[in-house]
């Protein structure tokens, strides 16, 4: 029986009538769709308001040709109030001519509708036949695992509030063949959508025409763009510079920014690095420089920028042909940095001499005064370098001191048995100096014998914090070794979770858990006091819940939520009070213990 069929025998009220025209939708089966008009009726209907926007707020399109009949039956749904699409990714997806303007007339109409305006009949004409195609169901209950969580986040609060105004949230059109021309219409969705708030255009033919099409309108009208990717794409030299002036004039809310992968040169990071300075004020955190060809100039035009930039949290400079003057250029800037957590300077052909500089600055950065929200660099990539025995030994001098740097990712770095020996000397260390090194990974590191690892066992066995290892074991009884290693992690693990008997604040799927593991501290001295009213709301539901706190101590906290004054801005800035100078340590840990 068709949905048709269905409906005309149980009405348009009935659960399984929607169930059905979902079904058939997502598997391309559009024979027996009911006409375009009770298709509307349906989709409009607010019986069926949960199970609508349980499966099309996040609406995932891979691999499909759009023709106008498609595009019809597409436009339904994004212009549905019940429906209520609030992200939309559009992978490896091809348009006819007719299609494409249907389906982006939708998207400009639909930022165009009030929350409480729809009406079951929308501008879309009825559909005279239908046609087949195929939809990607896999990743549409979830937003594409990427780096940009802090805009996901965003889009979840949207998701909770019903009330929210029509429009996109998120738009990611990937892989779609889009050029400079293309870029007219994409411009043209742009200008009607101002709730947006990440963008992903990556992998396609967008160069400096194409992308000085869509500023203008992110500069008038996306004001809430907070993630921009462009990644794979043909920007070059001359597209950084429109970013960056984009940047100065329009961009001051945006936090992440991907040009990786862009044909970008020394003169384009001189560009953006002139603009990423405190006298712009500027929030960029993310930037992905990636596989690019910025060479030793364009690092050292980074560097300069990290004496005075105050915000960027997260640099990769990745495959960019840095060699030892590009790293030497990018760390004696670094010296001066307290922002900056995590750098990727893979793959950019650094030797032992290179090396020295990282080491100069591990020495210099133990010295800091560490502090709540600046920690100094925390997680460093130095893999598919040529550093060889002699660089690794230059690192570990760095390590054995350091007191920041909590991820070293060290993988084919042409590391031999001798090599092995100076990191273990590191690990053993741990016993007395504390170093603050939690993960360390060591992979394609072929050279590496049975006996490294034997040697790598015992030396962790004496550190009582590194909880995780990443290692290649190709040699007959490897998993003896292993699982030595393995007994230690969890051990260490144990180890921590008890040594830091301070209330952690654990953040999992975007809830808050006050957690205190001896059960013996109050609500005073936990950190709640600091919370703004909503958040402090959270953490006592979350409180209550899980029976953390005794009757008296929940009551304490529940008088101090109530206090107007207290005031705090951020669930890590809370971490960081909570934690103290244990901030970085445990933050990391708690990570890692959930991976």
């Amino acid at each position: 029986m068709d949905t048709a069929a269905v409906a005309r025998s149980f009405g348009m009220d009935d659960e399984r009538v929607v169930r059905r025209a979902i079904r058939q939708i997502s598997i391309g089966d559009f024979a027996h769709l009911p006409p375009l008009r009770d298709l509307k009726t349906l989709f409009n209907n607010p019986h069926h308001q949960q199970i609508l926007q349980h499966t099309y707020h996040t609406f995932y399109l891979d691999h499909i040709a759009i023709d106008e009949v498609t595009a019809r039956v597409l436009s339904v749904i994004l212009l549905s109030r019940q429906c209520r699409c609030r992200s939309l990714q559009l992978h490896r997806c091809s348009f006819t001519d007719s299609g494409r303007k249907v389906f982006f007339s939708a998207l400009s109409i639909m930022a165009e509708y009030p929350a409480d305006s729809h009406s079951g009949v929308s501008p879309i004409s009825a559909m005279s036949s239908p046609v087949a195609f195929k939809m990607g169901l896999g990743a549409r209950h979830q937003m594409t695992q990427s780096r940009h969580t802090g805009s996901h986040a965003l889009v979840h609060c949207a998701q909770a509030d019903n009330m929210a105004p029509m429009g996109l949230y998120a738009l990611e059109l990937c892989q779609l063949g889009l050029s400079d021309k293309k870029c007219a219409w994409l411009g043209s969705v742009l200008e009607t959508q101002p709730y947006l708030q990440l963008l992903s255009l990556r992998d396609n033919h967008i160069g400096h025409t194409g992308i000085r099409r869509l500023i203008a309108p992110l500069a008038r009208v996306c004001r809430k763009l907070s993630v921009l990717d462009l990644s794979g794409n043909m920007l070059q030299s001359q597209g950084v510079r429109i970013l960056a002036q984009f940047l100065v004039t329009s961009g001051q809310g945006l936090e992440t920014l991907d040009v990786s992968s862009n044909g970008v040169t020394a003169i384009g990071a001189r560009d953006l690095a002139n603009v990423l300075v405190p006298e712009f004020n500027l929030s960029l955190k993310h930037l992905n420089l990636n596989m690019n060809q910025l060479e030793g100039s364009g690092c050292e035009a980074m560097g300069r920028m990290l004496v005075q930039n105050q915000t960027l949290e997260v640099l990769t400079l990745s495959q960019n042909n840095m060699f030892d003057n590009g790293c030497q250029a990018l760390f004696f800037g670094l010296e001066s940095n307290t922002t900056l957590k995590s750098l990727d300077i893979s793959g950019n052909f650094i030797s032992h001499v290179g090396a020295r500089s990282i080491q100069t600055y591990l020495q210099s950065s133990s010295t800091h005064t560490p502090t709540n929200n600046q920690p100094g660099l925390q997680s460093l990539n130095v893999s598919a370098n040529s550093l060889g025995d002699e660089g690794i030994d230059v690192l570990c001098g760095g390590l054995s001191t350091n007191r920041h740097l909590i991820d070293l990712i060290a993988n084919n770095v042409d590391v031999t048995d001798n090599g092995m020996q100076h990191v273990c000397k590191v690990l053993k260390a741990g016993a007395v100096n504390t170093p603050s090194l939690l993960t360390l990974s060591l992979r394609h590191n072929y050279r590496l014998t049975r006996n490294s690892y034997a040697q790598l066992a015992e030396a962790s066995k004496a550190n009582h914090n590194i909880l995780r290892i990443a290692a290649d074991l190709q040699f007959e009884g490897w998993d003896e070794v292993w699982t030595k290693v393995e007994m230690i992690l969890i051990r260490n693990t144990v180890y921590a979770m008890e040594r830091y008997r301070v209330p952690l604040l654990m953040v999992a799927r975007g809830r808050i858990l006050l957690r205190d593991i001896t059960h013996s501290t109050s609500a005073n001295s936990t950190g709640i006091y600091s919370l703004p009213i909503e958040l402090r709301r959270m953490i006592l539901i979350a409180l209550d819940k899980h029976n953390v706190l005794t009757r008296t101590q929940h009551i304490s906290a529940l008088n101090i939520a109530c206090n107007p004054a207290n005031h705090f801005s951020t669930k890590q800035e809370l971490l960081a009070a909570v934690l103290a100078n244990d901030y970085a340590f445990v933050h990391e840990m708690i990570k890692t213990v959930h991976s």
